[in-house]
C-alpha cells in the first residue's frame, strides 16, 4: 500500500514530453523522488532541469527496466508511455502503428515491476475502449470490440494479470503544452490548412488534470484489489471541431476550416483517425472525485487552450541568458573568420629593437674614466631655415629705422 504524504520512489515511463513529463514535475512538487525514461538527449535535459533523473532501458525488455528499478529502489511505477495513443484525433497520431510496441512495453513494464515487487501502478489507458453510443461511460461498461483498439485492450489486460495493485486510468483525449499532438493542430490552423471533422460529442483532459489525477492515485490510501480501472476527464464534453475552434481561440486567428467528404474520402481506405473522429467516447470521472477528491484544474476546453497558448507564448520568449551566449560565440566565429584587406605592420619597438642591438654590437666601447672630447664647432650652432627669415627681416629693419634716424638728423 502506497502512503499518503511519504516519499516513495517512483519510475515514469515516457517522463521526458507530454503528460509524462508533467507527471514527473507533479511528483517533484509533492516531494517524490523520480526517475524517468528518455530516448532523446533533449528529452534527457527536460528531465534533468526538472529535478528527475533520466534513465535509458529498452522498455520493451524487463531485464533492462528491472535494472532500472532495482537501481533507484522504486516504490512505485505510473506507466505514461501510452500517451502516444491518447493525444487529439486530429492528427492521425493514435498509435495508428505503434499497438505491438504499446503491448510489448507494457508486458516488459509489468514484468519488471513484478519481480522487482513495487507497492504500486498506474498506468494509462483512453476513454474510446469504451462502446459508444450509450451516454458518459462509468467504469466497468462494454469495450468496443473494434480490432483497431484490440493492442490498447491487450495492454490493459497485461497489467491486469501481472498480480501487481493499482489503476489503470482511462483518460479523455489529452491536450497540453508538451503534447505533439495539440502543436501539430495549432500549426495545420495557423497554416490554413483544412482540418478532419469531428462532430461527435467526447471527452478530453489536460496533460497537467491527469498528471495530478496520476499522483493523486498514487498516493491513495485505500488499498486496490489487482489493477482497477478509472476514469479521468473534465467537466465539459465537446466535439473535436469545437477542439479545433478553442485552439484557433487561444491563438487570437478566426475559425478553422474543415475539410468536406468527397467523392476520394468514400474510395479511400479507412484509418483510425477517422473512425476516432466519428464516434463518440464520453465518459464519466465521478468515481474519481468522490473517493480521491480529485478535481480538474481546466474544465473545459476553452480554458485548457488559454493556458496551453500561454505555456507556447513563454517557449518562444527570449531568453537573455541563452540570448547572450549564442551572440558571444557567435562573435567569437566572426572575429576568428574576419579576414584584414591590409596586412598590419609590425610593432615599431619589434624593428628598432635589433637595430639597436646591431649598432651596439659594433661601436667601440667607451674608455672608462676619460672625459670624451667635445665635438668641433665652426660657431653657433646653425639655426634652421624659419629662424634664420625672420632674423634677416628684423636685421633689415633695424637698418631702415637707422637710415631714417640719420636723414632726420641731417
Amino acid at each position: 500500500m502506497a502512503e499518503a504524504n511519504k516519499p516513495m520512489s517512483v519510475f515514469v515511463t515516457g517522463g521526458a514530453e507530454d503528460v509524462g513529463l508533467a507527471t514527473v514535475r507533479a511528483l517533484l512538487k509533492r516531494g517524490h523522488k523520480v526517475i524517468a525514461s528518455a530516448c532523446t538527449s533533449e528529452g534527457a535535459l527536460a528531465l534533468r532541469q526538472a529535478g528527475a533523473l533520466p534513465v535509458y532501458p529498452d522498455l520493451g525488455r524487463a531485464s533492462e527496466v528491472l535494472s532500472a528499478l532495482q537501481m533507484a529502489q522504486v516504490d512505485a511505477v505510473i506507466h505514461a508511455i501510452p500517451q502516444f495513443c491518447g493525444g487529439l484525433p486530429h492528427s492521425g497520431e493514435a498509435c495508428a502503428a505503434r499497438g505491438d510496441q504499446l503491448v510489448r512495453f507494457t508486458k516488459a513494464v509489468a514484468e519488471a515491476a513484478a519481480q522487482h515487487g513495487v507497492q504500486r501502478v498506474v498506468s494509462l489507458s483512453f476513454s474510446y475502449l469504451y462502446e459508444s453510443g450509450h451516454g458518459a461511460a462509468q467504469e466497468g461498461d462494454h469495450d468496443a470490440h473494434d480490432s483497431a483498439y484490440a493492442p490498447m485492450l491487450a495492454a490493459e489486460a497485461a497489467l491486469k494479470d501481472s498480480g501487481l495493485s493499482g489503476y489503470t486510468v482511462r483518460s479523455g483525449y489529452i491536450y497540453g503544452g508538451n503534447n505533439p499532438s495539440t502543436v501539430a493542430l495549432a500549426d495545420a490552423i495557423m497554416a490554413s490548412q483544412r482540418l478532419p471533422s469531428g462532430a461527435l460529442p467526447a471527452s478530453w483532459i489536460h496533460e497537467d488534470d491527469l498528471a495530478a489525477a496520476f499522483v493523486t492515485l498514487l498516493e491513495a490510501e485505500a488499498d486496490s484489489e489487482g489493477v482497477e480501472i478509472i476514469n479521468a476527464a473534465d467537466d465539459s464534453p465537446c466535439s473535436p471541431d469545437d477542439c479545433a475552434m478553442a485552439v484557433s481561440a487561444a491563438l487570437g486567428l478566426s475559425a478553422p476550416r474543415f475539410a468536406t467528404s468527397g467523392l476520394f474520402d468514400m474510395l479511400r481506405q479507412r484509418t483510425l483517425r477517422d473512425a476516432l473522429l466519428g464516434r463518440e467516447a464520453v465518459i464519466s470521472s465521478q468515481r474519481l472525485r468522490d473517493e480521491f477528491s480529485w478535481q480538474p484544474r481546466f474544465s473545459n476546453i476553452d480554458s485548457g487552450m488559454e493556458a496551453t497558448a500561454l505555456v507556447w507564448r513563454m517557449k518562444n520568449a527570449v531568453n537573455a541568458d541563452d540570448f547572450y551566449n549564442v551572440y558571444q560565440d557567435k562573435a567569437a566565429q566572426a572575429i576568428e573568420s574576419f579576414a584584414y584587406d591590409v596586412a598590419l605592420p609590425e610593432p615599431a619597438a619589434a624593428i628598432e629593437a635589433p637595430v639597436a642591438e646591431a649598432v651596439a654590437e659594433t661601436a667601440p666601447a667607451p674608455t672608462p674614466d676619460v672625459a670624451a672630447a667635445p665635438p668641433p664647432s665652426d660657431g653657433p650652432t646653425p639655426w634652421n631655415e624659419d629662424d634664420a627669415k625672420r632674423e634677416e627681416r628684423r636685421r633689415k629693419a633695424l637698418e631702415r629705422k637707422a637710415k631714417r634716424a640719420a636723414r632726420g638728423g641731417g
